[in-house]
């Protein structure tokens, strides 16, 4: 028995938000604009193990200086079971910022959903090749 009331569940939340942390950590998610001077894209994936999961990729992209979209993109596997979830393209022939949004819910061995849905934004203005 712990020595102070409530230590216990303090412990266990505390183990948990490290799981999930770590869950969390394993699905990678960026965006990389005007590389090469016009690809633009976001991308949702699983690292390193690449395993499937059900996620979602959205890339907005805007010109930069405009406050409007030039378009949205959507990765044509959303809402599947797939290691990675791609949305870009390669026309924008200006300077783009592009904004992600990437969703995931994790799968079992079975595959079946576990744990609760991820979510991140990104942005970019560069390529950001530190990113795979």
């Amino acid at each position: 028995m712990p020595q102070f009331p409530g230590a216990l569940a303090l412990s266990a939340v505390i183990g948990l938000a490290l799981v999930t942390q770590a869950a969390d950590a394993r699905i990678g998610s960026l965006s990389r604009a005007n590389c090469l001077g016009f690809v633009n894209e976001s991308v949702t994936y699983d690292r390193p193990n690449l395993n499937r999961f059900i996620g979602t990729a959205y890339s907005r992209h805007v010109p930069q200086g405009n406050v409007f979209p030039k378009h949205v993109l959507a990765a044509p596997n959303n809402r599947q079971r797939d290691w990675r979830f791609y949305a870009g393209d390669g026309s924008d022939s200006e300077r783009i910022t592009v904004f992600g949004e990437h969703t995931w819910v994790e799968l079992d061995a079975a595959g079946n959903p576990v744990g609760q849905l991820g979510s991140r934004s990104t942005t970019a203005t560069d390529c950001n090749l530190v990113e795979w």
